[in-house]
């Protein structure tokens, strides 16, 4: 085995766990360099554990990227679109009554307040927003098919399903936020030069 596989090896067992494969622990047994890096990474990961557990540390350990910055302001639109979502729908998730109506109606509720807490989720962490894309999308969708439906065969007003342009807004601003992170991009980090 050469060092720097089984190098990949100690550093893969000390960031997720698990135990080192007879190939690596034979290596690390008889390369003196490859012993040395495990003491150092594993040194390295406890410092970083005890700076991390200091709440007077003061290090912060990653930053938002630039193209975050940038758009700080899309930030508290997807805020104000969640708390809207979760104020219009927390009531009807408590509605009194019985039935199958009312039942479809805390569904529905359910599925508004659970937006609404997406959004606020991705206000706070921006990074996230590419995961959140898929889910928001998807429910966007189909109640925006559902509100056209109604509209079509009259069930419905203009004025009523306009309150679901707070989800179509909600949902652009997740775009563009899930478009800067992006799959696999990854927040800069201040102890990277």
């Amino acid at each position: 085995m050469e060092c720097d596989v089984a190098r990949e090896s100690i550093s893969a067992t000390i960031d997720h766990g698990g135990e080192l494969s007879a190939a690596t622990l034979q290596h690390v047994a008889g390369c003196r360099e490859c012993r040395e890096w495990q003491e150092q990474a594993h040194r390295l990961r406890r410092q970083t554990i005890r700076v991390a557990a200091s709440p007077t540390s003061g290090l912060q350990v990653a930053q938002l990227p630039a193209r975050f910055r940038l758009h700080r302001w899309l930030r508290w639109v997807l805020a104000w679109a969640g708390a809207l979502l979760i104020i219009w729908n927390v009531v009807d998730m408590f509605a009194p009554g019985s039935g199958s109506a009312i039942h479809l109606e805390r569904h529905q509720a359910a599925f508004g307040v659970a937006l609404g807490l997406a959004f606020l989720y991705v206000a706070w962490r921006p990074d996230r927003a590419y995961g959140m894309v898929p889910f928001a999308a998807t429910f966007t969708f189909a109640l925006s098919v559902s509100a056209a439906i109604d509209l079509v065969n009259g069930a419905s007003t203009f004025v009523r399903e306009s309150a679901h342009l707070v989800e179509l807004i909600g949902l652009g601003v997740l775009w563009v936020l899930g478009a800067a992170a992006g799959p696999g991009k990854k927040t800069r980090s201040n102890s990277s030069s």
